[in-house]
């Protein structure tokens, strides 16, 4: 039940972000499902009964987005669009974006003067910035440029700046700032204004023990942390199909939840201060390395079987994993809508579902079942099981289909976890004395050299990526339908719907 309630309320969603209903309409059908669902008994209505909650769900679901979008009034500064240059003073909101060439700072504004005059306003600006002076988390600016709306899809399909910034509360941009004074005091959460000021001491510890691109890649899959990753060193990992590699992923919670496990064992922890110390430490981590929605939804599912190990209650992967994107989708509505979010849930769902078929078919033709050949075969089952779903929408998306993207990860993903743990042994080390860390720096300079190179390599060959044709989005709703279809048929032919369970898996 708790998958279908889950897809319904995230389905009320997306409809309400397309249809826009009146909050009247919605707090309407949620009390007559309310009421239905109070009402049915028995069970031949526990069908009836079921929909009735699941329509509850959905109308929930749209509520809760409605109750997100902001309410534009005269004092908002999207109130000044095209209304000629004007200052903004406000704090930065979040960690900015950085490359090479630029840094995008989210702008959480608080006065704007217009011709002479300044009052306050409210709203999100985002300001792009040159490189240096890097600015960070709660720092005051003022800027002056011009305010713009950001540049829609031209053409059905396309990817549309606009509403991808709508989702994150910023509806205008500056243009024209060549650059930012900053203000005097700080704004913002003390805890996470320290939190990112450690990460980004971190950073400096692994750039200063380790060469580049070394110390990018050690940085990325440690911290989380991808804007010092040059970009055509990220292009390659692109083209190889291994981008996921530089992401902090569900990989990293299950080391950080099997090291809290075996210190809870040597300290002899109750379950409920094992429990306190797994929520704790897994948020804190998760905030460590950006927060971003797929790490968020990474630390969600490991939250819950931390909690349903603690309880003895059955630590169900499907149901994790949709406890959690109802968790997130509960806390903000609009990370349906983030590409990383999607993937990640994707991938992990498409591991659930495949993962034991293309095991199976794998394990019965050679070599692939020798068991010399089990790391190799080990690789290309996550690979293939992960592209089942993720596959379709990466082509929508961007087009890029990756012909190297199974032998990549086979070179490349098996050296990862030593990559993450030597380069987080040489930050340790670095943190209690950066001569002890830069001596430890050559552990962790092998295996991400085998990854960088490895990259590199493979991606060298023109042929190693194919650009795909753009195709419209019912194509891709169709396809996806078409995927689930099978699967249920071949899981469980003769059942109208898909039950509540499945082969254990990780993601």
């Amino acid at each position: 039940m708790l998958i279908r309630l889950a897809l319904a309320w995230m389905l009320g969603i997306v409809v309400a972000e397309q249809a826009r209903p009146a909050t009247g309409w919605l707090w309407a059908g949620a009390g007559a499902s309310l009421l239905a669902a109070l009402a049915l008994h028995g069970e031949r209505r526990q069908r009836m009964r079921l929909a009735a909650l699941m329509l509850l769900c959905a109308t929930l679901g749209g509520l809760r987005y409605l109750s997100t979008l902001p309410t534009l009034g005269p004092q908002s500064v999207t109130s000044l669009v095209e209304q000629g240059e004007v200052t903004l003073t406000g704090s930065v909101a979040g960690e900015p974006r950085r490359n090479e060439e630029q840094q995008r700072v989210t702008l959480r504004v608080e006065t704007a003067t217009v011709a002479g005059r300044t009052a306050a306003y409210e709203g999100q600006v985002l300001v792009v910035l040159p490189p240096y002076p890097t600015y960070g988390y709660g720092d005051r600016l003022q800027v002056r440029g011009e305010l713009r709306r950001p540049r829609p899809a031209e053409r059905p399909g396309e990817f549309d700046y606009r509403a991808y910034l709508a989702h994150r509360g910023i509806f205008v941009m500056l243009t024209g700032p060549e650059e930012a004074h900053q203000m005097p005091g700080r704004r913002g959460l003390a805890p996470l204004a320290a939190v990112l000021a450690f990460r980004a001491h971190c950073q400096a510890i692994l750039l200063r023990s380790l060469p580049e691109p070394q110390a990018a890649l050690a940085i990325g899959v440690v911290l989380g942390i991808q804007s010092s990753i040059p970009d055509e060193v990220y292009r390659t990992f692109s083209i190889t199909g291994t981008s996921h590699i530089l992401v902090v992923s569900g990989w990293n919670f299950t080391i950080v939840a099997g090291m809290l496990g075996a210190l809870a064992t040597r300290l002899r922890l109750g379950r409920g201060a094992t429990l306190a110390l797994a929520l704790v430490v897994m948020w804190v981590y998760a905030v460590f390395t950006g927060a971003s929605a797929a790490v968020l939804r990474a630390a969600a599912m490991a939250s819950l079987a931390a909690i349903a190990r603690a309880t003895d209650r059955s630590t169900e992967p499907w149901h994790l994993l949709f406890g959690a994107c109802w968790l997130i989708s509960l806390a903000d509505p609009h990370t349906l809508w983030d590409l990383g979010f999607q993937l990640s849930a994707l991938a992990t769902a498409s591991l659930f579902a495949y993962g034991a078929p293309v095991a199976a078919w794998f394990n019965q033709r050679q070599p692939f079942n020798w068991p010399v050949m089990a790391p190799v075969t080990e690789a290309l089952v996550a690979t293939f099981a992960a592209q089942v779903l993720t596959l379709p929408l990466i082509l929508y998306t961007f087009g890029n289909l990756s012909l190297v993207a199974p032998l990549a990860n086979v070179v490349i993903v098996p050296v990862v976890p030593f990559a993450m743990g030597l380069g987080a042994i040489t930050l340790l080390g670095g943190l209690v004395w950066l001569p002890l860390g830069q001596c430890l720096a050559p552990g962790a300079w092998l295996p991400l050299t085998w990854i960088a190179e490895g990259a590199r390599l493979l991606a060298a060959p023109r042929w190693a990526s194919a650009q795909m044709p753009p195709f419209p989005l019912w194509m891709l709703i169709v396809w996806y339908l078409l995927i689930a279809l099978h699967w249920w048929r071949s899981r469980f032919p003769g059942e109208p719907c898909p039950p509540e369970t499945s082969h254990q898996a990780e993601a």
